[in-house]
């Protein structure tokens, strides 16, 4: 039932989305489904049951979000690249592809960058380490 579930709610995720972007939508032999308009892009994975979209804003930087939690940022004028993940606590970590790592939740966390410098924000405290 539970498959079912997600199998049709991905088929109306689909027409909403083929309808939202006005866009050509290609199913591949793996029956992946990927519907683009040059701007905004919806990846359905039926055998994986997972949706991915992907904006690219007018700045350039481009964004994707999985339907599993997943996030990811690049921005073309930096080179660097940002993917978060949040667990089942709540609590997100972002790493990137300089080497920084973030671990948030509720607005408090600990950062450490390339560097090795660490940062916290806690409740009643903020501040940084440097190696």
């Amino acid at each position: 039932m539970e498959m079912q579930v997600k199998m049709l709610s991905m088929l109306a995720f689909m027409v909403w989305a083929s309808g939202a972007f006005a866009a050509d939508c290609v199913t591949n032999v793996r029956g992946k489904t990927v519907c683009s308009n040059g701007q905004k892009a919806v990846a359905v994975n039926p055998n994986a049951g997972t949706v991915t979209t992907a904006q690219k804003a007018p700045s350039g930087v481009t964004t994707v979000q999985n339907s599993n939690g997943t996030k990811a940022a690049y921005n073309p004028h930096t080179g660097n690249a940002a993917v978060a993940q949040k667990n089942a606590n709540g609590a997100t970590t972002t790493q990137t592809s300089r080497g920084g790592v973030a671990k948030t939740k509720n607005g408090m966390g600990v950062v450490q960058g390339p560097n090795g410098t660490t940062c916290a924000k806690g409740a009643n405290t903020q501040g940084c380490k440097k190696p």
